[in-house]
């Protein structure tokens, strides 16, 4: 109780809601362990699987790679940018959040509102990932 006390999380409105994106981000974070383990063992033990193939062997509905969902919303990112604290964020979503927090989202400690950089190997990744017609099959 004490450590969430320190990063804000008083309410148990609040708690609660910590708790169930916890749980979604393990789902996906195991999801997509579960999907690269699939990938590996469908491919020749020299050959390193790509993000796409990864993706490809994740469930029919082609959810999106964790680290292209901003840990705020939970949403795809359009503008992802990165921050003070190392990680990647949806510029609007950590602007808002940094206005009425002025702390990290992911480690709970004071951030500054600036620099946010555009991250642009992301925001491509994020591209080239939606625009996929038709993502090969893994057999």
């Amino acid at each position: 109780d004490l450590d969430l006390e320190q990063i804000g999380v008083t309410e148990v409105r609040d708690r609660a809601q910590l708790l169930q994106r916890t749980e979604e981000a393990r789902e996906r974070h195991f999801a997509a362990l579960r999907a690269f383990f699939v990938a590996c063992s469908l491919l020749p033990p020299t050959v390193v699987p790509t993000t796409a193939a990864v993706v490809t062997a994740m469930d029919d509905e082609r959810a999106p790679p964790p680290d292209f969902l901003c840990t705020i919303t939970q949403q795809l990112m359009e503008q992802p940018v990165l921050a003070p604290d190392g990680f990647s964020y949806e510029q609007a979503a950590l602007e808002k959040w940094l206005a009425s927090h002025g702390t990290s989202p992911m480690t709970g400690k004071p951030m500054a509102k600036e620099p946010l950089l555009p991250n642009l190997s992301l925001r491509n990744a994020i591209s080239f990932w939606k625009n996929q017609a038709t993502p090969p099959v893994i057999k």
